[in-house]
């Protein structure tokens, strides 16, 4: 799954060559941001194929526009900052924005943990080679009626893990859609077919990704996660010797 994201870049050359022609003409500068949890239902900057020539502001958690009141609106937010390639024209809530409203979000990295004997250490996943990359999400509309606000709200689709990311979530075997630089532009057109978009939504490639262990501050309840120091590397000895004996 991928539940918690960050950007650090602030150089725009370096975002406008990650994104190459999916680069929107309409540019804001994106804030750093060192590790935002879907859970707190964060703005992030997205691009969508509804418009794509400029940055968007959307909440992180799905909320379909079928949705029919607030109650089941905020549980959809939490339960939907996923969403499972493999299913993802199956679940009704997922089933109408992958046909249309496809979305790029630009990372420079995200987290995951690794489950040793039941104790659970936090790694930072990033491209060797990119400093910034896009995930493949879905987008939907959604309209309080008691309100009349509009809210637009993303979902981050997954896939099945690479070698790479089965050894560090080790448990459910799964990691974001990381779209190469070649399909940004694919991803966003709005008459894919099925066929089309299964095809794109594929485990990338392990060998252009690296990551590493990071401290607990990540969840920390006294220290804000959202700091450098978060994305610094820290070693557990434990995990050494057990990598020496695998």
């Amino acid at each position: 799954m991928c539940y918690t994201i960050s950007y650090k870049n602030k150089d725009e050359k370096k975002l406008a060559k990650a994104l190459g022609p999916a680069y929107p003409s309409k540019v804001v500068q994106l804030k750093t941001v060192y590790a935002a949890s879907g859970f707190t239902n964060p703005e992030w900057p997205v691009i969508t194929s509804g418009n794509p020539n400029e940055f968007q502001l959307f909440n992180w958690g799905l909320i379909p526009k079928w949705t029919p009141g607030i109650d089941l609106a905020k549980e959809f937010r939490l339960n939907n900052l996923n969403a499972k390639s493999e299913t993802i024209f199956e679940k009704r809530s997922f089933s109408g924005p992958v046909k249309k409203q496809r979305c790029l979000i630009p990372v420079t990295g995200f987290f995951e943990w690794r489950d040793i004997n039941k104790k659970k250490y936090p790694y930072h996943i990033h491209l060797k080679d990119e400093e910034v990359f896009c995930l493949g999400g879905i987008y939907d509309e959604w309209a309080d009626k008691t309100t009349g606000e509009i809210i637009n709200t993303f979902s981050i689709v997954t896939t099945a893990a690479n070698p790479l990311m089965a050894k560090i979530h080790n448990l459910k075997l799964r990691m974001p859609l990381i779209l190469p630089k070649e399909k940004l532009n694919n991803w966003l057109q709005p008459d894919l077919s099925e066929e089309e978009i299964t095809g794109i939504m594929k485990p990338f490639d392990g060998e252009q990704m690296a990551a590493h262990t990071i401290s607990k501050r990540i969840t920390s309840r006294t220290e804000n996660p959202d700091s450098p120091e978060t994305l610094a590397p820290f070693e557990y000895p434990e995990l050494q010797i057990i990598d020496l004996m695998e």
